[in-house]
This record gives C-alpha cells, structure tokens and sequence, in this order.
C-alpha cells in the first residue's frame, strides 16, 4: 500500500518549513491542505510558500473566476496524489484534511452538482426559513438535526434535490474506498502551547497588513459587489469580513456631513483599532478549534511538540517505519499527553494584544487611500 504523508499543525507551527524539508529529502511534491491556496488571489491571506519549486496546485485557479467547490479541489488533490510518487499533504486546514481522507467520488456529475447547488442557494436566499424548506425536501430530515452554519445548510438542501429527497446527507459512491482506505497515511500534527502560538499569531497577522493583505481584500470586496456572497462564502479568509465591516464603516462615516473632519478621523481610527484587535483574536481562536478539531476527528495523527529539535528526522523515522511502530506511537503515553493536554484559557487571555502605532498608521492610511482612489 502506498503511503501518504501528512503534515499539519496550529497557524505559526512552521509545518511549511518542515514539509519543505521532508520533500526535497523524499524527493517529492507537496500538496497543499488549504483549498483556498489554489487560487493565485490569496497568497497572502493564505500564507504562500515563498519557494513553490517544490508544491503542487497553489495559485493554479483564478478565484474571481473559477469559484470551485470544495469537491473540485478535493477531486483536483486526488488526481494530483495519484501521479505523485510519496506524496505530501501541508496544511492548517484541518477539516479539509479530514474531509479528504474521507473523499468518495460523487454519484452525480460535475454539472449536475453546480446546477443543484445554484438552485439550493437561490431557494436559500428566498426562503423565510431554511430548516422548514430541508424537511419540505427531504422525507428523512425531522429537524432535530438542526443545521446552523448558512454553507451547510445549503449544501444539504443541494443533496435533497439531486437525491429527490432521498437524503440531505453526502451524495458519495459508498462502494467506493476512502483515501484512508487507499493509502497507509502516516498524520502528524505540530502543537505547542497557546501563550507561545499567540505571539506567533499576531506576528503573522502584522506581517500580513505590511505584505497587502488589505489590497488583497479590497480586490475581493469588490468583485463582491457584483456576486452574491453565498455563492463565493468558501473562499474568504480570515480577516475578510472585518475588512467589510471596516470599509463600510468608513464609508458611513465620510459620507455623515455633520461630523467635522477631525471627528471623521477620529471615528475611523477607533475602527482600524478595533478591525486590528478582531484579526489577533480571530486568528487566535482559530488555533482553538483546529486543536479541538483534530483532537475529535483525525485520531491516525501523531502529535509532535512543535519545541522539539529535529522535528523532520521524527517524522521520517515514522513515515517509514512498519506500520505497527506507528500504531504504537499513536497509543503511547507521550502522544495522549499530547493529545489531550488543554492549555487554559488564562494562558491566551494573558497574552496581551499590544498593537503598536505604526501597524495602526498603515492601515489607516491604507483604507483612506483605497476609498478615495
């Protein structure tokens, strides 16, 4: 059985540098685990390589013109992962991961699934309740599954009508194997403690706002005009929907002629402020629920102690080892500790959010210069 190699870990785990690593020792290619990579819109956002000598399928997609489902980029990294030999999967993206190695091929086409999903967001937007509409459907939803998240909820209106009501459910080929079925995956994922993700975190975040960030959203933002949101949700990152709270706040107040120009000012500082301290902590709780995450679904993952030295000569060692030694490690003492070890919540709240003035300064010159070009 062919084995797949899979690297992940909490934002600012520097499991790029070790994914970089482990491909040129193996001599192989990288797959990213991000489905917003594909795009060449986002390689800010999304934390580009700076090297992609060694990566497959980052930026390969226009995404203000080719809005790719989630399954299309799944079925894009399968076919990758069948031509690659020794294959590696990188990323943060820990439900996508998961998602992945459940992938089965869809019962229905390609075109028959964007169709469905057109009309699944249309009865969506008109619809005065979402949940009544999927049991109207759907003869096996009695609504004490209730379905929160607008995505979902539209993707399971989508699988009542392909299937006629038969599910709401995934539409997959059930005799079809998993990839975990396919390949023997050997997972880890790089932790560390959430005081010292933090620091990393914000780190990130200022040098995303130095690199454009903003400039990547505004492009975004404005396409946007002119595209319904649901049907583009899946490719915003964090930090994109504060930017159009921001920008629309400024709008509402520039266009207020009973502030004077100093309120203005004010005012819309007080907004780069609070945009700012919303992307750290935005950013921050993502590493709670990628933990979280991966502690409840990708159980096949090894945890590795992101303060640990030599880190690519671990992995290697159980990447080729017997799959037992593996199951081993899985079971061991060292990986439940830390797999189940929960950092209190004091350890993220004491670390301060020190926003200095000059991140403050480039954004709001940023935003002024965008909204009167």
């Amino acid at each position: 059985m062919r084995k797949l190699l899979i690297i992940s870990g909490l934002a600012g785990s520097s499991k790029q540098e070790v994914a970089k690593i482990l491909s040129r020792q193996m001599k192989t290619k990288v797959l990213p685990a991000d489905s917003l990579q594909v795009y060449k819109n986002w390689p800010i956002s999304t934390n580009w390589p700076n090297d992609l000598s060694n990566y497959e399928l980052i930026g390969k997609y226009d995404g203000f013109s080719n809005l790719l489902t989630c399954f299309q980029v799944k079925s894009e990294v399968i076919q990758t992962l069948n031509k690659i030999e020794n294959p590696i999967i990188e990323g943060g993206c820990c439900f996508f991961i998961n998602q992945l190695l459940k992938a089965r091929h869809e019962q229905f086409s390609e075109l028959e699934i964007q169709i469905a999903d057109q009309k699944a967001k249309e009865m969506f937007l008109n619809c005065q309740d979402a949940q009544t509409l999927l049991k109207s459907l759907c003869k096996k939803y009695n609504g004490q599954f209730i379905i929160t998240d607008k995505y979902r909820m539209i993707k399971a209106i989508r699988n009542a009508l392909l299937t006629n009501g038969e599910t709401f459910q995934s539409t997959f080929n059930i005799n079809e194997p998993k990839l975990s079925e396919i390949f023997d995956v050997r997972g880890f994922f790089l932790s560390e403690s959430q005081e010292n993700i933090c620091k990393k975190i914000y780190k990130r975040c200022d040098d995303m706002l130095k690199q454009g960030v903003l400039k990547e959203f505004y492009e975004f933002y404005l396409l946007n005009k002119n595209i319904n949101l649901y049907q583009v949700r899946h490719s915003t990152p964090i930090g994109y929907n504060l930017f159009v709270e921001m920008i629309k706040s400024f709008n509402l107040i520039n266009e207020n002629t009973q502030y004077s120009q100093s309120r203005k000012e004010s005012l819309k500082r007080v907004k780069v402020r609070n945009f700012i301290e919303k992307f750290y902590i935005n950013s921050r709780q993502y590493t709670s629920y990628q933990r979280r995450y991966v502690r409840s679904n990708l159980n096949q993952f090894i945890w590795i102690d992101n303060g640990l030295k030599n880190i690519p000569e671990m992995i290697s060692s159980y990447y080729y080892c017997d799959r037992q030694l593996y199951e081993n490690e899985l079971n061991s003492i060292v990986n439940i500790a830390l797999k189940s070890e929960k950092y209190s919540e004091s350890q993220g709240q004491q670390m301060k959010m020190e926003i200095c003035q000059e991140i403050q300064e480039l954004v709001y010159e940023t935003m002024q210069n965008m909204i009167f070009v």
